[in-house]
């Protein structure tokens, strides 16, 4: 997504910047793309939005980031199951 493409946050009621408004007497045809463009940009929001929270998405692009929290979360297990096992030797 480019910064072209992202309206910024404007007040209700208005316009997002970047886009000028309808001439007045705007025919059906500009009323319809105006539309079109809109959902376009909805679309592409949505699918960056979506993406962000994809799990699949995230472990493609930041693979060693993912990597180091399996591994904490494997020594974790390991360390709690070690302890564990430990403390019922002790009992027993």
């Amino acid at each position: 997504m480019t910064s072209a493409t992202t309206p910024s946050v404007s007040r209700q009621g208005q316009r997002p910047a970047g886009r000028p408004p309808l001439p007045k007497g705007a025919g059906i045809n500009q009323l319809k793309l105006d539309l079109e463009v809109t959902r376009e940009e909805l679309a592409t929001t949505l699918d960056d939005l979506f993406a962000t929270f994809n799990i699949r998405v995230q472990i493609r692009s930041h693979p060693a980031l993912f990597v180091g929290v399996f591994l904490a979360l494997t020594g974790a297990a390991a360390g709690i199951a070690a302890l564990l096992l430990r403390r019922r030797g002790r009992a027993g």
